[in-house]
């Protein structure tokens, strides 16, 4: 009885994602072959087209809905007045990557594709990078939480800020997978050490930046 081709299409996805998570997205397509079990040296193309198309299904294979993303928009909305609360519901969100395996392995590809492709945008433009773990849900709220700064300088905090969480939240998974015993902060700890170092990056003094317009 032949093999259902869903079957070898998420064995391939399987294989990728723990790959580019630990050798980076240029890891050769025969060592994604190798881990999913495939002796065709087509088979990416077969099923996917391409590699990058083959990356493209491992970004969708996490991709939130609308619904899900208006959820988090709504809900960072609700906290805009308190900085740290703010905060601490992205970081928890993000964190939430850190429950599986095949979660965790998404995030450290996050961070590598956020230094491939930085957030940049124009201040008056929606940011829109669902494969991201949706940071467009996020960085409009960020920039009007801190109203003693300018919008340009709030606009690069908020880069800095979601940057830095992802980081974080790559390097325990990374920990979590591939280092023995545990990591050096239980989970809530690392959460609310996260939570104020963050919390502290965004609403730091002013001094020179309050005159950028």
């Amino acid at each position: 009885m032949p093999r259902d081709g869903s079957d070898t299409r998420d064995r391939l996805i399987r294989a990728a994602e723990y790959l580019f998570a630990r050798s980076g997205i240029d890891v050769p397509i025969r060592e994604i072959h190798e881990r999913a079990g495939q002796r065709n040296a087509s088979a990416t193309q077969y099923h996917f087209g391409s590699k990058q198309d083959l990356v493209r299904a491992v970004i969708d294979r996490h991709a939130l809905s609308d619904d899900e993303i208006a959820t988090i928009r709504a809900d960072l909305r609700a906290r805009r007045d308190d900085p740290r609360s703010l905060v601490e519901a992205i970081v928890r969100r993000i964190a939430g990557y850190l429950a599986t395996a095949e979660e965790r392995d998404y995030v450290r590809i996050v961070f590598q594709l956020l230094f491939r492709a930085p957030i940049r945008s124009d201040l008056d433009a929606e940011i829109d990078r669902p494969d991201l773990i949706s940071f467009e849900a996020e960085i409009d709220v960020i920039r009007s939480a801190v109203p003693y700064l300018s919008k340009r300088v709030m606009h690069e905090r908020a880069l800095a800020g979601l940057t830095f969480i992802t980081l974080q939240v790559a390097e325990r998974a990374r920990i979590i997978d591939d280092e023995p015993g545990e990591p050096p902060l239980d989970e809530e700890a690392f959460i609310a050490n996260l939570v104020d170092m963050t919390t502290a990056l965004l609403t730091a003094p002013a001094f020179a930046a309050r005159a950028a317009v």
